[in-house]
């Protein structure tokens, strides 16, 4: 007569339970670590857009125009879409300035408003901003091309 050994094989439940445990714990770290890099980058990437990319294409357009864009040549949008010129002469000097609407990491409008330059060339300057990631205009998460120094 042979006498079995009963040995034992494989994971018990408790064994099985406990790596999945683990390996979800260090699932959810690396989600989280990730999200804040994501953020981060999205912050950039807007604080780019608002601080480079747009105001180049808005000096452009004042430097064949003679302005920056106004209210009633659509804003922001006449970077992208000619706009009614009263003078035939300054509808020569547009091109395009920027090929799709400019839009923050959110998906949301960016905000353009012509102000009164306060420099010693007087005139008009802008600002520009995006509504950063909550959507609501004037918190702390805005991302301005303006310092706070600047307002007045």
């Amino acid at each position: 007569m042979n006498a079995r050994k009963s040995s034992r094989r494989g994971f018990t439940l408790i064994e099985v339970l406990l790596v999945i445990l683990i390996l979800s714990m260090l699932a959810g770290v690396g989600i989280l670590a990730f999200s804040g890099v994501q953020d981060k980058a999205a912050i950039k990437t807007t604080r780019l857009l608002v601080t480079t990319t747009v105001p180049q294409a808005l000096d452009n357009y004042k430097l064949d125009i003679g302005h920056y864009p106004t209210e009633d040549e659509g804003g922001l949008e006449a970077l992208r879409k000619k706009p009614n010129f009263d003078d035939e002469a300054k509808g020569e000097g547009w091109r395009v300035y920027l090929t799709k609407e400019p839009k923050d990491a959110w998906g949301n409008a960016l905000t353009y408003e012509l102000v009164e330059d306060s420099g010693e060339g007087g005139g008009q300057g802008y600002k520009l901003w995006s509504n950063g990631p909550n959507g609501q205009s004037g918190d702390d998460d805005d991302i301005k091309n303006w310092s706070e120094d600047e307002e007045g």
